[in-house]
């Protein structure tokens, strides 16, 4: 018996999380909203969804070598958007500086760079390393607008995640129907 690839419950868990952050990031159905509550449901998505679920495929890939030829590259991506995830959510729910975030995004943003020349190495261009840039403009956007704190920088934030959830559809399509 083989075992099922996880890759579906990691890709969902990903687009749910940047859907999210996305349509709270432009402004879609939080006026009025009590930001206090909008700010620990963004946590709770953000280790549920992009956390848990990415951490679980990763374990998944490495386990039982799930994702063929490529489960230890797509078992380190899937670990690392796990954890940036959940560090994430934790910073949503507990709060913290935001200027050390925005280190931590830069320093992220280095080893997001790396998978993505892998990607690309590897023949891995559409949807993957395409979703892949997105994601490196996702983090060069948050290292600027979390650091000066610019809302321009926030609403173009949420227009790369929500490009990063209708990319990462592509990746999760073939899953669910085939």
């Amino acid at each position: 018996m083989l075992p099922v690839n996880p890759e579906a419950i990691g890709v969902f868990g990903l687009f749910a999380t940047v859907i999210c952050f996305g349509l709270e990031q432009v402004g879609v159905g939080v006026k009025g909203a009590d930001h206090t509550k909008l700010t620990r449901s963004l946590g709770y998505i953000a280790i549920v969804f992009g956390g848990i679920c990415q951490l679980f495929t990763a374990l998944s890939m490495y386990l039982f070598s799930t994702g063929g030829d490529h489960s230890k590259y797509l078992g380190t991506v899937f670990g690392f958007f796990g954890l940036f995830w959940i560090l994430v959510g934790l910073f949503f729910l507990k709060g913290g500086d935001k200027k050390v975030m925005a280190h931590f995004f830069a320093c992220g943003l280095v080893l997001v760079i790396l998978f993505t020349l892998r990607a690309f190495a590897d023949g891995l261009v559409w949807p993957l390393g395409i979703d892949l840039v997105v994601i490196d403009v996702l983090l060069i956007t948050l290292v600027f607008g979390w650091y000066t704190e610019n809302p321009k920088l926030s609403k173009l934030a949420g227009v790369c995640n929500l490009a990063i959830g209708f990319i990462s559809f592509f990746l999760l399509y073939p899953h669910v129907l085939g």
